[in-house]
């Protein structure tokens, strides 16, 4: 007697898999979408400071905090005839007025006007290698008079490949 409905449970155990599959691989598509669009949004809170960054970097604020970090740390980013330019030449409280000076030299201003001392510290720091009109002895050194300095220019170029890359 078994053996007569065994044929049937097999066929409705063959059905009962189908529609087990049926609704787990629906499932698994919805899931899938979920996540893609999660993925979406981690992207774009990834891409978030790069673009801040970016919305920033042409400031003057931006220049002059950028001119302060080179003097105090250095920079390798550039292969200059002159080579590397080691930081720590001027003490941080003579980075700030400097940076002002440099600012002025390119034709931006600082939020307060840079001390008259400032351009002593430039002469003595930084006009060796700049020269005395910041210009950088015949591009030894770079050109501290350009409206967007070289470094800000390759941190623009590398913010917006990262952008790019992410979208």
């Amino acid at each position: 007697m078994f053996e007569k409905y065994l044929s049937y449970l097999v066929i409705l155990f063959v059905l009962l898999y189908a529609l087990y599959n049926g609704l787990n691989k629906k499932y698994t598509q919805q899931h899938k979408k979920v996540k893609s669009v999660e993925q979406v949004s981690i992207e774009k809170k990834q891409n978030d400071p790069f673009k801040k960054e970016l919305q920033k970097l042409h400031t003057n604020a931006y220049t002059k905090a950028y001119i302060i970090y080179v003097i105090n740390h250095g920079s390798e980013q550039f292969n200059f005839k002159g080579g590397v330019m080691e930081g720590g030449f001027a003490s941080p409280e003579d980075a700030d007025k400097i940076a002002c000076y440099v600012m002025e030299l390119s034709g931006k201003k600082c939020e307060k006007p840079y001390e008259k001392n400032a351009v002593m510290f430039y002469t003595s720091n930084c006009a060796g290698c700049h020269g005395e009109d910041g210009k950088g002895l015949h591009g030894t050194y770079p050109d501290l008079t350009r409206k967007r300095l070289l470094g800000i220019e390759k941190r623009e170029s590398y913010l917006k490949s990262m952008i790019k890359k992410i979208q």
